[in-house]
């Protein structure tokens, strides 16, 4: 038997090339359209894996594509003699849109490119002959599986619903699979991972794995950068970046010194770019030259191979180079030490003792590079570093340990104008204190958005003034005319630099007046929630200050190497903030890697009189048993993300972690779980959050939710309502004013009928540390499309930006 869930859509207008294309694209489910209205009606019905589209309908197409099929491939046939074709499909890319062109003439030559598309999707899965095991070793634990199906690039796998499906994240690497029919070996795994994981609909539940089976990787190598090959987005990518004022860099293809220039233009017709500078680059470069073309854009390095066309005397002409490789994460996030914010370190000589003080060239969280002579010093790979001193802009110093890397010629000019060759050692920190860590990360946040800058040197009242002035409000902290709610500004002194790892607060100022806020807060152990955005109403959209600040405030996150997701709040009645992010939220969906998860916070004065609940059902706190048993439970109805990222998994259920980091700062962060028992098992729990007030501004994490094991039971509501009077008097211990449940849609009718008041549902969408790179180029373009709209006259309300 064959398993297939291959789709392809072809839209063109000529029958003949349907008819060819179809030919091509043999062994795939083919779905034609003639023209959008016929695509549409087959979006509708089921999202394709692939759309192969003629050029003419595929702009508006787009929009059909966002709403109907987010995630599909989208490929644009594009013919060779037609450009005014092909500069139209680069206004397109050029507008922040994902796609990607192939030749439309039919052939090998077509189907091969369908195949680099969809990757190890081509293969076909077959279910095996009688009944096959898997065996395989994941972070300690011992799994067994049923094999499902099998095809050339992976394995599908089915768990039991006991197991521990939180140690099987995508990623995971599975030591030892081993797949037996029996006693007799049916194959075994080289490389294994996991794909993807999700839960079995129906009576018997457990997951779904789905494995990836790869070659044994060569520790040696380097695993090699993605390519963006396609001409038209790279064009697109370039006048985007050119648009943007993205600063380009331009280095000898040996790897020589990095020259920077200030402004940058594109000429489409004639494929290439134009760079220029304030010094004369003229003496480094000289037409033939081959060079490497660098720019970061969108949270991403981008690097390729061009040649040097003619020198200028403030500029040179570049070709537009054919790929471009994408290097994310540690680039991404390494920026170079200036006049302005400069760093260096100091060492003595493993070999010599010889006491160095070197200025630094470039660095981040977890490395840096400085310059040394290559004709007598010495500084091999793998060389470590136990003692040295990094200084710091504000003129401190911190010590930490590291090890060398690597190193690489650059060129230089010394004072007398002879050229000399000193060399670049690339540095792996090993041991950072905090404070240095803090002040990497801020002069990171400078260099990557001069006006942004570590929010905690402010006056608290200055930023709640903007809050004031953009309408942005709190239940529990209501505007007045004294000072701000002392809360508040605890939560700020204790934690707004972000050297406890803990918050942080980072904010748009420019010619001292404050535009922009965003804060991070730890809400659980690896969980890293981007909150408070807001922006100065009446700021044009065009300066893309929310933009800026999500996007740093993510590449904060991802900095700290200690968080492994990142979460995202926002109202769903606020209609600009819900449709841009749940559009991304959509674009991100990834099975093990994101979850989007709804509640309506609902909100009762702990004074309020609650009927009396039930005598029999008798509420207690839950013991270690229980505590067992819900995490079972919970393993079998919600997801794997939610779990890991709330801390609702072994070991954590109280965070304890998480306590222990806020009690060493004076702050306090907790979890109680008390629950009701029936004669057959545990009827529901109530999940019991405390913080310290103003961490959380809505105080959301102050509140407690239900877990109800029969949502439909004929006696539900009274479960609730026990669990709900004793979360209310827990709230009332602890000083709360208000009770405060998130709540689910199925909890919602009990809780009117108590009395609370249903504040607006809220979306919570959360995601892996992989995906920040994606979600910041989502934004990106998102914003950019904005800005062409705020060009035409059109943009939302600015206080809408608060999320």
């Amino acid at each position: 038997m064959t398993v297939t869930t291959r789709a392809v859509l072809v839209v063109h207008p000529d029958a003949e090339c349907r008819t060819q294309l179809r030919s091509v694209l043999a062994g795939y489910e083919v779905f034609e359209a003639t023209n959008r209205q016929e695509a549409v009606e087959f979006l509708a019905r089921a999202p394709p894996a692939l759309v192969l589209t003629h050029p003419e309908p595929f702009p508006r197409l787009l929009k059909d594509l966002e709403r109907y099929a987010p995630r599909a491939i989208r490929a644009v046939l594009c013919p060779r003699d037609s450009p005014r074709t092909h500069h139209n499909l680069v206004d397109v890319a050029a507008a922040g849109h994902m796609f990607f062109t192939l030749d439309d003439a039919p052939g090998p030559g077509l189907r091969r490119s369908v195949l680099d598309l969809l990757e190890l999707r081509e293969s076909e899965r077959q279910v095996p002959r009688g009944s096959l095991e898997a065996r395989f070793v994941a972070d300690g634990t011992a799994f067994r599986a049923e094999l499902l199906d099998v095809g050339t690039g992976g394995l599908g796998l089915r768990l039991q619903p006991s197991v521990r499906i939180e140690r099987l994240t995508p990623g995971t690497v599975l030591e030892g699979l081993q797949v037996m029919r029996g006693s007799a070996l049916v194959l075994r795994a080289g490389h294994a991972t996991v794909r993807m994981v999700r839960p079995v609909r129906g009576q018997d539940g457990g997951f779904h794995l789905g494995v990836s089976l790869e070659r044994p990787v060569e520790h040696s190598r380097s695993s090699p950068a993605p390519l963006l090959q396609d001409a038209v987005r790279i064009r697109g990518l370039l006048r985007r970046a050119v648009r943007a004022g993205v600063g380009f860099g331009l280095r000898t293809h040996e790897g020589n010194r990095l020259v920077d220039f200030a402004t940058a233009e594109v000429h489409p017709e004639a494929s290439r770019l134009m760079l220029r500078e304030q010094s004369r680059p003229g003496a480094l470069f000289h037409p033939g030259d081959l060079v490497q073309l660098c720019l970061d854009f969108g949270g991403v390095c981008h690097v390729g191979t061009t040649a040097v066309m003619a020198v200028e005397e403030n500029g040179l002409e570049i070709a537009l180079p054919r790929s471009l490789s994408l290097h994310h994460r540690r680039n991404s996030l390494r920026f170079r030490s200036t006049a302005e914010r400069p760093f260096a370190v100091s060492f003595a000589s493993p070999f010599t003792g010889e006491l160095l003080y070197r200025p630094l060239l470039d660095l981040h969280t977890g490395g840096f590079a400085f310059p040394f002579d290559g004709t007598h010093e010495v500084f091999p790979p793998g060389l470590v570093l136990d003692e040295v001193t990094l200084h710091l802009p504000d003129g401190t110093r911190s010590r930490c340990r590291a090890q060398v890397q690597d190193t690489g010629l650059l060129t230089a000019m010394d004072e007398g104008g002879s050229m000399m060759r000193p060399r670049r050692c690339g540095v792996r920190i090993l041991e950072l204190a905090p404070e240095a860590r803090t002040a990497v990360l801020d002069a990171f946040i400078t260099a990557r958005c001069s006006d942004a800058r570590d929010g905690s040197e402010l006056a608290f009242s200055d930023i709640w003034d903007l809050f004031r002035a953009a309408e942005v409000r709190f239940p529990d902290y209501p505007y007045h005319d004294g000072p701000p709610h002392e809360a508040l500004l605890a939560g700020h002194r204790t934690l707004g630099n972000g050297t406890h790892g803990l918050s942080k607060t980072i904010v748009y100022q420019r010619e001292g007046r404050l535009y922009g806020h965003i804060s991070g807060l730890r809400i659980y152990s690896r969980t890293w929630l981007s909150q408070h955005l807001v922006v100065r109403p009446g700021y044009h959209r065009h300066e893309s200050i929310s933009q800026e600040l999500v996007a740093l405030a993510a590449d904060y996150a991802e900095s700290l190497e200690d968080v492994e997701y990142l979460r995202a709040l926002w109202r769903c009645r606020n209609r600009w903030t819900s449709r841009i992010y749940g559009a991304i939220a959509s674009r991100l969906e990834r099975p093990g890697l994101s979850c989007l998860h709804a509640f309506t916070p609902c909100r009762l004065p702990v004074d309020a009189a609650l009927p009396p609940a039930r005598e029999d059902l008798r509420v207690r706190v839950a013991s270690t048993s229980d505590l067992r048993w819900l995490e079972q439970h919970l393993r079998e109805t919600q997801d794997v993300v939610r779990l890991r990222s709330s801390d609702l998994v072994e070991g954590e259920m109280s965070l304890g972690t998480l306590g222990g980091r806020y009690t060493d700062v004076g702050l306090r962060r907790a979890r109680s779980i008390a629950m009701v028992e029936g004669r057959d098992g545990p009827k529901g729990f109530v999940l019991m959050e405390d913080s310290s007030p103003g961490l959380f501004w809505a105080e959301w994490y102050n509140a407690f939710s239900l877990v109800m094991v029969e949502q439909d039971a004929r006696e539900a509501d009274a479960v609730r309502h026990a669990l709900v009077k004793h979360a209310v008097g827990d709230a009332a211990r602890r000083g709360r004013p208000t009770a405060e449940c998130l709540a689910t849609d199925a909890d919602l009718p009990s809780l009117e009928g108590l009395g609370f008041h249903n504040l607006g549902k809220v979306m919570e969408f959360t995601a892996h540390r992989q995906l920040v790179r994606d979600w910041n180029a989502y934004l990106l373009a998102v914003f950019e499309r904005l800005a062409a709209h705020t060009r035409g006259g059109t943009k939302p309300d600015d206080k809408d930006i608060a999320a």
